[in-house]
């Protein structure tokens, strides 16, 4: 079984206040849309509507095009939508409501007081590869090479995809990342005496300034600063010690943490955030996931994920009553597994989705393509991501989530997102995060699944399933789904109607209904 209590993010964060954070972000209106009545009636007393009555037709779909920007066509004259995504067409019905684009708003990395790998533009990352004395990279069986493609390989040289190839995806083309890769550098001593130094000291920064001082003369530092903070963006290092992945010591395992010594700047930079990692994660075949034959980055993407500044959505502790289940493994940022989910893709400013306050139609593209995501929100929502709200997108089993395990069909997928922040850390809780909620020890979670079949599969097993996701006829409401109302009382209660029409290879037809 792989360990995964150990895969570690630490932030430095400031603690922010009553409301101080708090600004509306500059909201852009999409389209003047018809105040028409719905033409698709919605039964809320029952999960499932009627087909007869559920008329896919009322939503109008086109073929999907790759033309920028993005247009809503309505029964009113079509906007441009801002987008920083390769588009889609939109067509929507009418509808009762005007809704608007999220744009220019804060993300994660806005809220950190420092960040490692800024989440858009060309960033180039710092790779140390690391060997022992008495356990060499050729006893390992890794090369230089296969570290290079575990970076910077394109798709089709791994096993699902590289660093680079990943984040190039996943980010819309926002993110290319880069690495440098120096080594193999030989460390002075045994793995036994950085066994012995890891439960008092710091045998990981320690081995960083012997790297920094070792290629000092090869390296300009300061070009790994992609945003000028004074911080090496991100320095990675790949050791050949055999990984502890049953038994052995804490040190062999993989996870992004800080370095802990307070240093003059060489080249005008310090180090900062880093990913410590075994090279024995680019060869893993992991029987439970079945997915790799070839380079495996899978690892180095999800540290790669707290390095932007993402937090883990599995449960740490599964042995309390707590959260159960994170996200049910389907996730990068829980099991390894798929894309980014939309609430991690606004943090890291990547999507700006289509915020939802009243009736409305639409035909939802695959998320995969361009991350269009429909934000639903009360009407004593701050204007901000880090509030609460649902947050729905149509899933496909391609692309980045091809070799999903746990998603195998296409359906459409609604996330309950808490991102409040403000409390400040808990010393109590297990994790250590700038938002009140956490996927693991906190009241409720900070992202959770919906699950379309009401089985609680996640929640019991840790596994999410097909069914979780919501297929043509299915209706999400408060009367079916009497669990799933607003954490905060004054937001009060989720008075709307979900209901999912027709689903083909491109679109979802859903229908949002708001009570009068």
């Amino acid at each position: 079984m792989r360990k995964r209590l150990f895969v570690l993010l630490i932030i430095s964060f400031t603690i922010l206040g009553g409301c101080d954070f708090l600004t509306r972000t500059n909201l852009t209106t999409i389209a003047e849309i018809s105040s028409t009545s719905l033409t698709t009636a919605v039964d809320t007393t029952t999960d499932y509507q009627d087909t007869t009555t559920l008329n896919p037709t009322t939503v109008t779909t086109v073929a999907p095009t790759t033309a920028l920007p993005t247009t809503i066509a309505t029964t009113a004259t079509p906007t441009t939508i801002p987008t920083t995504a390769e588009a889609t067409t939109i067509v929507t019905t009418a509808t009762t409501t005007t809704p608007v684009v999220l744009s220019d708003y804060e993300g994660i990395q806005d809220k950190l007081e420092e960040i490692g790998i800024p989440s858009t533009g060309n960033v180039k990352v710092l790779v140390f590869a690391v060997e022992f004395p008495d356990y060499t990279a050729q006893h390992a069986g890794v090369t230089i090479a296969d570290i290079d493609t575990a970076f910077n390989g394109e798709t089709a040289e791994t096993a699902y995809e590289s660093l680079y190839s990943y984040y190039s995806k996943s980010s819309f083309s926002q993110l290319t990342l880069t690495a440098d890769i120096f080594g193999f550098y030989t460390a002075p001593h045994n793995r036994s005496y950085y066994e012995n130094d890891y439960e008092n000291s710091y045998p990981e920064s320690d081995l960083i300034d012997e790297l920094l001082e070792e290629y000092d003369s090869d390296i300009n530092y300061s070009d790994y600063d992609a945003n000028n903070d004074g911080f090496i963006d991100g320095i990675y290092i790949i050791y050949s010690a055999p990984v502890s992945f049953d038994s052995g010591s804490d040190l062999w395992w993989a996870y992004q943490t800080q370095y802990a010594y307070y240093t003059s700047p060489t080249d005008g930079v310090k180090p900062n955030y880093f990913v410590w990692m075994g090279s024995d994660f680019f060869y893993e075949d992991d029987g439970d996931l079945d997915l790799y034959e070839g380079i495996n980055s899978r690892t180095l993407i999800h540290e790669t994920g707290h390095m932007l500044g993402l937090d883990d959505y599995y449960d740490y502790d599964d042995s309390d009553s707590f959260n159960s289940g994170g996200l049910g493994g389907a996730d990068i940022m829980d099991y390894y597994a798929g894309d980014h989910n939309p609430f991690s893709k606004m943090l890291l400013g990547w999507i700006n989705p289509l915020v939802i306050t009243g009736s409305f139609d639409i035909s939802l593209s695959p998320y995969i393509d361009a991350g269009q995501t429909l934000m639903i929100v009360d009407d004593s929502w701050n204007g901000t991501i880090f509030d609460e709200y649902l947050l729905v997108v149509f899933y496909t089993p391609n692309g980045l989530n091809a070799e999903d395990k746990y998603f195998l069909t296409s359906g459409v997928i609604i996330y309950h997102i808490d991102a409040r922040i403000g409390s400040g850390y808990d010393p109590d809780s297990a994790y250590y995060t700038i938002f009140n909620y956490n996927n693991s020890d906190t009241q409720h979670k900070l992202i959770k699944i919906i699950e379309a079949d009401r089985n609680n599969s996640i929640e019991s097993t840790g596994n999410a399933e097909n069914s979780d996701m919501f297929q043509f006829g299915r209706i999400f409401n408060r009367n079916i789904y009497t669990d799933a109302d607003w954490y905060q009382d004054s937001f009060g209660i989720m008075d709307f109607s979900i209901s999912i029409g027709a689903i083909d290879a491109h679109y979802a037809n859903i229908s949002i209904i708001f009570e009068q």
